[in-house]
This record gives C-alpha cells, structure tokens and sequence, in this order.
C-alpha cells in the first residue's frame, strides 16, 4: 500500500489560517489534489478536516464515489454514508484502505493527522503545493511529533505562475 501525504502550504508552512480555514490555495492545487485522490480512489483525513469539506456535504469531498477513511473517536459519521469508514489510528485505516482493495492512498490532513502518519513512519511519498502566500498565525503543517525522516526529492512543477510543487519520496530505513 503506497500512503501519499498531500498538503498545500503557505510559504511559511501553514496549511490553515488560525481559525481552521483552508480556503486560500489556488485552483491549480485544488485540481492537482483531485487528480491525485481519484487516482487512488481512497483518501484519509481527520475528523476536523472532514468537517471542513462543508460540513460533510457529499458534494465536496475530493473524490465523490471513493471511499473516505476519517480518524477518529466519534461514530456518528458511519451511519450517514456508507462509503465512509471510521479508524481510530494510522495503521487501522490503511488496514481499511487495503481490504477495500485499494494500492494506493492519500492522506490529506490535518496538522494530526499528518504528525501521525509521519510518526508512525507510515508516508511513502509527499507531494506539497506550496502556494505564495504567508499568515502571521495559523495551524502548522504537523502537530508536535517526534519523527525524523529523510526525503528524496522526486519533482518540482510550476502549478501556475506563483505556485510550486514538490514531489518527495521518504526514505525508510
């Protein structure tokens, strides 16, 4: 199971404003994410990310009819769709994310979901889009973690005239 961690940042490393808003990257990272999450068919996030795809609304999840793995503790999300599936840890929902068939995976946020993931040491590649914009505050791109990992530089794209790319493989030793 290859695990892809996706995130786009501000120049500075912020993945939201203070208020948990994710609103600002560009369209072109907005469609480089899709195009990812459809190619796996499978994305995890965390609850709090989950919720900020407009409270939940079908509609606006990045991948319509794939299947979506939400961290958590709460249980009131299953009921409602069912191609939503509850994990309590890391290796849970890509236990999940193999069962349903899945070779490939990306973990879309947030800051605890991507600190638990690279803790676990459970990443095979990141791709980042860094977006040309900084905020004085606003959520770190991981939770505090005590992780360290090597990455090997894959590919740089321009998404648009300000936006970059980054593609990196990690190094597991």
């Amino acid at each position: 199971m290859k695990v892809i961690l996706y995130a786009a940042l501000t120049a500075n490393g912020l993945v939201a404003k203070i208020d948990g808003n994710s609103d600002w990257p560009s369209q072109e990272d907005f469609e480089c994410f899709n195009t990812t999450c459809q190619k796996t068919g499978g994305v995890i996030m965390g609850r709090h990310t989950f919720d900020n795809f407009n409270g939940g609304n079908q509609a606006d999840w990045p991948i319509a009819d794939g299947l979506h793995i939400v961290l958590t503790h709460q249980e009131y999300l299953e009921t409602k769709h069912p191609n939503i599936k509850l994990a309590r840890t890391p290796q849970e929902a890509i236990n999940i994310a193999e069962q349903a068939g899945l070779k490939e995976v990306v973990v879309c946020g947030g800051s605890q979901a991507f600190g638990m993931f690279m803790k676990e040491k459970l990443v095979d590649e990141i791709c980042l889009d860094i977006e040309p914009l900084m905020f004085g505050r606003g959520m770190q791109f991981f939770d505090a973690g005590d992780f360290e990992i090597d990455l090997e530089l894959l590919d740089i794209k321009k998404l648009n005239k300000n936006t970059i790319q980054l593609y990196y493989k990690c190094i597991k030793v």
